[in-house]
């Protein structure tokens, strides 16, 4: 009877994940599936510009955010549903005073496409902590329908507002950053909505929850945001670089290159989503060893070259039958960035066993001299030629192997340690 229960958690658990990584998937993907249309609306200039403004929006989530849906899912498994929707609130409070901060700066600047990013990140916060209330509270097909209907959304706003507006001669940058706002704003009010359904939340706030409620999330949230900094610098900086140094229309092909190379990162964390479990589970067991981990990580060395070499023998002609003739250039970047992203394999083949042994001091230690390489590659690199930026992310994924290599032969050696202690103890004995 045990072994039945235990078999339908486990398939609970494995069926949950799927519909987890999905709802995952399915968001990443539609960006993917609107590139051939959008690089044909905006062309190469009107795509580095659209690049430029959603990099400085994921810049903007990262203090108008401040990790609060994080701190939602911590206090539902530590104090339970009780206050939760004090939490809610006050952080929606806080991100509607960072939004009035952002509405003065845009309209300081007179930048109508900055309130657009502002908006846009508020949005996208709101959508994040509604996301996490179902995600701690166990509704995985919740969450999926959230996500389903903003990447539909999205989509589809899209294509219709351009199609609207064809005859016009606006903004096609703004028309998009439009359609993004009224995709997340849509999706935003229906997830409240069916929230007030789903879940018995309770708000009764007082001058006094509203400062604990805000207090608990600053708390939280102030020292992940160098985490979440060096993160975006990592995967957004280049273009703001490129914007400022090159132009729009050289934006707009690096930008599509990477892209296209983005999905295998997708591919990626996915198959890493799905397989950390079973991981942890073979590491408790002893299944699995650091010798094992050092050999696939050798091995997964090859996989980059291996795919990079499949992406250039590729006709040249494909980017630009794909994206528009405008676009033939980004082969190149799509084919350096699939080798940068490659490297993704063998750091989570690293960084999962240091997170097992809850080695967060070396991981943090790692992050942080990974992005201080980049920074000094990117300054280097942009400074030089636009040919050679991609090669600033290459440089500090590289570097930081050697160091977590490293760090998990000490993690390995400090074990073996306990154990002859151990030994040694019960052979005294």
């Amino acid at each position: 009877m045990l072994n039945k229960i235990t078999g339908l958690a486990k398939s609970a658990l494995l069926k949950d994940s799927v519909i987890y990584v999905l709802g995952e998937m399915t968001a990443k993907a539609v960006p993917f599936l609107l590139l051939p249309y959008l690089t044909r609306v905006l062309g190469a200039t009107g795509f580095g510009d659209l690049s430029y403004y959603l990099s400085l929006t994921a810049f903007i989530v990262i203090g108008m955010s401040l990790s609060q849906n994080g701190a939602l899912t911590r206090y539902f498994y530590v104090y339970g549903r009780h206050g939760l929707g004090n939490i809610l609130l006050a952080g929606g409070l806080y991100s509607l005073a960072f939004l009035l901060i952002g509405i003065a700066v845009s309209v300081a600047l007179q930048s109508e496409l900055l309130f657009y990013c502002f908006f846009t990140a508020f949005l996208q916060t709101l959508i994040q902590n509604q996301l996490a209330l179902r995600q701690c509270q166990k509704r995985p097909f919740s969450y999926l329908t959230i996500q389903l209907s903003l990447a539909l959304g999205n989509l589809l706003w899209t294509v219709l507002i351009f199609q609207v507006f064809s005859g016009i001669s606006s903004d096609k940058v703004a028309q998009r950053l439009i359609a993004i706002i009224v995709a997340h704003g849509l999706t935003f009010i229906g997830a409240l909505t069916w929230a007030k359904y789903q879940f018995s939340i309770n708000i009764r706030l007082t001058p006094k929850r509203l400062r604990l409620g805000l207090g608990y999330i600053l708390t939280l949230g102030l020292p992940l945001l160098l985490h979440g900094l060096s993160y975006t610098i990592k995967g957004q900086l280049d273009r703001v670089l490129i914007h400022q140094n090159f132009s729009s229309h050289d934006l707009g092909i690096y930008s599509a290159g990477v892209q296209i190379a983005s999905v295998l990162t997708i591919v990626i964390m996915a198959v890493n989503t799905a397989t950390v479990p079973h991981l942890y589970e073979r590491l408790k067991s002893g299944r699995i060893t650091l010798a094992n981990i050092h050999r696939l990580f050798w091995l997964s060395l090859l996989v980059p070259p291996a795919l990079t070499a499949v992406v250039w023998v590729l006709p040249s002609s494909l980017m630009a039958w794909l994206l528009g003739a405008d676009f033939a250039a980004s082969q190149y970047y799509m084919v350096i960035f699939v080798f940068a992203f490659s490297l993704i394999i063998p750091y989570l083949l690293l960084v999962n066993y240091l997170f097992y042994h809850a080695k967060n001091a070396q991981i943090s230690l790692s992050s942080v001299l990974s992005t201080v390489i980049y920074l000094l590659a990117l300054w280097l690199f942009s400074h030089v030629s636009l040919t050679l930026v991609p090669w600033a992310t290459i440089s500090s994924s590289v570097a930081i192997l050697p160091l977590l290599y490293y760090f998990t032969l000490t993690v390995d050696q400090k074990l073996n340690q306990k154990l002859d202690q151990k030994v040694n103890k019960s052979g005294e004995t």
